[in-house]
């Protein structure tokens, strides 16, 4: 896909190139979280396209053929904070769209829709449910829907088309339609703070639920959008020095310092990986494996590993011993090449335990092709 901003608008060529810088520079940042996402509230900023499905005259009876679809760009704000901790999250969001009402005023004519023929703002309030545990994936989808209103020509003083609330600079049914959406979307972080995400939605008109107008024409509308959102860091408040403490009295006698209580680790198990026969190839779903181990083992530095490898038991024990060393050596590596210490590691190799049912794909022959990662207290490697 070829991005030309040439072509653009100035206002959006101008938004695109902030919103490739921001994503740039998140980048490159030098403080990176434990975490793909810190739990606080976040603020972001999106270019969409919105799309307006509805007649081209409000005032025409309904049944009178002159349905259209709409297209145009849209700059989405958006503001959100945790509900529930990496499941649950409140959004609010702002939009402004139809900046150009150029086509939407030769679509209408001689006819009235303040949809086509004003720049529109929306307002919505949304709950958003993330697919996957937030704050541990690099990529998480999700899906949202709420409640919200569009208004058409929200400082517009022209109330020619107020027909149902009469008052000068109150926008009428014709200017105004509260909406239910419902969209998904996916969400990639950088890191702890950073992310870019997009979105589909669509959101049905229900204004026909208490309208009392036998000839009301519904109109729905659709947004696809593509943002940057960016975490609110809280600067911590300003702690008072302590008071000094008094020296301690003199005491006759040796009273020994209490000990620490050690810390000690708390992982039960890790992800094996898998080869096929007589391979030390790694597929891209053990690679997926051994990055969540990774991920685990810098979240708990307490924590030492066993890399066990086996191999298939066979009459040819020393070729059998040989590539299980061989894959025992590939996951060492890849764990090395993460940034892991290596005193925190420990390398064996052993002849599967299990033989194969003659004729039979069994679970046992799995066995025989894997290299396991065995968590343990790393102290008790210097007993």
């Amino acid at each position: 896909m070829v991005i030309q901003l040439s072509g653009m608008r100035n206002p959006f060529r101008h938004i695109l190139a902030l919103l490739l810088l921001i994503a740039a520079t998140s980048l490159s940042a030098s403080a990176q979280s434990n975490q793909f996402r810190d739990s606080q509230a976040h603020i972001g900023v999106g270019l969409g396209l919105f799309t307006y499905h509805g007649p081209i005259d409000l005032l025409k009876p309904r049944g009178v053929s002159n349905f259209v679809r709409e297209h145009d760009p849209a700059i989405v704000f958006l503001g959100s904070f945790p509900l529930k901790k990496d499941l649950f999250f409140f959004r609010g969001m702002a939009l402004f769209t139809n900046i150009s009402t150029k086509d939407g005023r030769k679509l209408v004519g001689t006819g009235q829709n303040e949809f086509l023929t004003s720049h529109i703002f929306m307002f919505e309030t949304q709950v958003v449910m993330t697919l996957r545990r937030g704050s541990k994936s690099r990529i998480m989808p999700y899906i949202f829907t709420g409640f919200g209103a569009t208004t058409a020509g929200l400082f517009n003083r022209d109330t020619r088309n107020n027909v149902d609330l009469p008052g000068r600079g109150v926008p009428g049914p014709e200017r105004s339609v509260y909406h239910l959406p419902v969209g998904i979307g996916v969400d990639v972080a950088f890191n702890g703070c950073w992310s870019a995400f997009a979105e589909a939605s669509y959101r049905w008109d229900l204004n026909y639920v208490w309208r009392n107008e036998k000839d009301y024409d519904p109109h729905n509308t659709s947004l696809v959008m593509a943002g940057i959102r960016g975490c609110i860091r809280t600067t911590p408040q300003a702690t008072p020095p302590p008071a000094p403490i008094p020296p301690p009295l003199a005491v006759p006698g040796y009273d020994p310092p209490l000990p620490r209580t050690p810390r000690v680790c708390t992982l039960i198990e890790l992800n094996s990986v898998y080869f096929a026969s007589n391979t030390i190839d790694l597929s891209k779903a053990s690679r997926e494996d051994l990055d969540e181990n990774i991920e685990a083992l810098r979240l708990n530095p307490t924590c030492c590993v066993s890399v066990i490898g086996y191999a298939e038991n066979s009459d040819a024990n020393i070729y059998a011993l040989r590539l299980a060393r061989q894959r025992a050596d590939a996951i060492y590596n890849y764990y090395i090449g993460a940034g892991l210490r290596a005193e925190r590691f420990t390398v064996e190799s052993d002849i599967g335990p299990t033989v194969c049912p003659k004729g039979k794909d069994g679970k046992g022959c799995v066995e025989n092709y894997k290299v396991a990662t065995v968590p343990f207290d790393c102290s008790l490697l210097y007993r």
